[in-house]
């Protein structure tokens, strides 16, 4: 029922007389009632049947069915639904009709001629009770359907975040597997040349003449086997860390940035001649700060061997320069570089930027860059644009004075 029913507040005028029917419109009449008059029971039955009704205003003797029987069937008719009915009467009632009166439904008595004023009295305090008890039924219909509201919409957000969590579920069962896939790949891929070298060392060391040389060779390629091994299960050990928080920083006063960077750019030189990929320093005497020179140099080593893997026979080049409290290092190669939607993704663990078939790794190197930079309390973005290289930039503040990011343990 809306608001404007519950004014339109309804009562029920019984009474074989006309006249006495329109005497009780004219008492009610200030009180702007929707009053609906009837001559008979059956009529006021009928009434009943269709509208709900605020209070009945009934004379007792009503031709063929009287008032008293009347009122019976209404309370048969409207078992769970209250009624007031107040009964008037012509003449002084033998006390056994009031009684039986009020075992009906009866609520008050009034004699004919009814006193306007004892009248709407008694209809102001049934009509006031009626508007209450409708605005509180509204008032609790309307908690019902919002408390519906918020279920449903409680429901639906709960099934829309359990649909994200399956999907970023299935996203990461299909990430391990994809990892433990492409992990076993490049572990197995330094084993192999390892177990060959150490078969041809062995050969060398059957001969009747060793040659020192020859197998000085093959123990140098078995350590760069050994160390490629290393630094695989080093960024898995890392990533670990990353995971459960428990990455550690050792910070050193006056770190020179500059140094680090040289020192790295010197051992990738080899390397990078392989690739014929020219490398470009340009860095100036010192760059200090608070940083943890081990994690510098994990930075600038995961750079460098991505530039030179997608460097596609380019200069690299490396620049290291400080700018009020910030020292910044810039690795950018002329590789195949990148569209935004990689770019995205790019610093994901796990994520490789293209086939790992023709590049291979991890796809851990750029995730664990990113997490050192941010534990030591800087930053790394990328430029980059398919055909045009790629850019990464790492900025990291020369103090220690700002908090580290979560999850990092410092030691002495």
């Amino acid at each position: 029922m809306q608001a404007r029913e519950v004014l339109r507040t309804s009562v029920l005028l019984v009474d074989d007389q006309p006249a006495d029917l329109a005497a009780l419109e004219r008492y009610l009449a200030p009180f702007s009632l929707h009053l609906v008059k009837a001559s008979s029971g059956e009529e006021a039955l009928d009434h009943v049947r269709d509208e709900d009704f605020a209070l009945v205003l009934m004379d007792v003797r009503l031709p063929g069915l009287n008032g008293v029987e009347t009122a019976r069937r209404m309370r048969q008719l409207l078992a769970r639904r209250p009624l007031p009915l107040i009964f008037l009467s012509g003449a002084s009632a033998e006390e056994a009709i009031v009684a039986t009166a009020y075992s009906t439904g009866g609520v008050d008595w009034l004699n004919k001629p009814v006193d306007p004023e004892r009248l709407r009295a008694k209809v102001r305090v049934f009509v006031d009770l009626y508007r209450e008890r409708e605005a509180l039924r509204l008032r609790q219909a309307e908690l019902r359907e919002r408390e519906r509201e918020v279920l449903d919409e409680r429901r639906r957000r709960a099934e829309l975040e359990r649909e994200r969590l399956v999907v970023e579920l299935r996203e990461a069962v299909r990430l391990r597997d994809e990892f433990l896939s492409v992990a076993s790949h490049e572990l197995k891929t330094p084993l192999t040349p390892l177990a060959l070298r150490l078969q041809l060392m062995r050969q060398e060391l059957g001969r009747p003449e060793v040659d020192v040389e020859r197998l000085l060779g093959h123990v140098e390629a078995a350590g760069a086997q050994v160390r490629r091994v290393t630094a695989l299960m080093d960024s898995l050990l890392d990533a670990t860390r990353i995971t459960s928080g428990r990455l550690t920083l050792r910070r050193e006063q006056d770190v020179n940035l500059a140094a680090v960077v040289r020192d790295v750019v010197s051992s990738f030189e080899l390397q990078a001649a392989r690739a014929n990929c020219p490398l470009e320093l340009e860095a100036p005497a010192r760059v200090l700060g608070q940083w943890d020179v081990l994690r510098l140099e994990q930075i600038v080593t995961n750079l460098l061997s991505n530039a030179l893997k997608f460097g596609a026979g380019g200069t690299v080049s490396v620049r290291v320069e400080e700018d009020e409290g910030w020292a910044r290092l810039t690795v950018r190669d002329e590789g195949i570089g990148m569209d935004e939607s990689m770019r995205a993704r790019l610093f994901r663990r796990f994520e490789r930027g293209v086939s790992e078939r023709h590049y291979g790794g991890l796809g851990l190197g750029l995730f664990i860059t990113q997490q050192v930079t941010e534990a030591l309390g800087g930053r790394i973005r990328v430029q980059s644009a398919p055909g045009s290289g790629s850019t990464f930039i790492v900025e990291l503040p020369c103090s220690a004075g700002g908090e580290d990011s979560g999850g990092v343990t410092h030691g002495a």
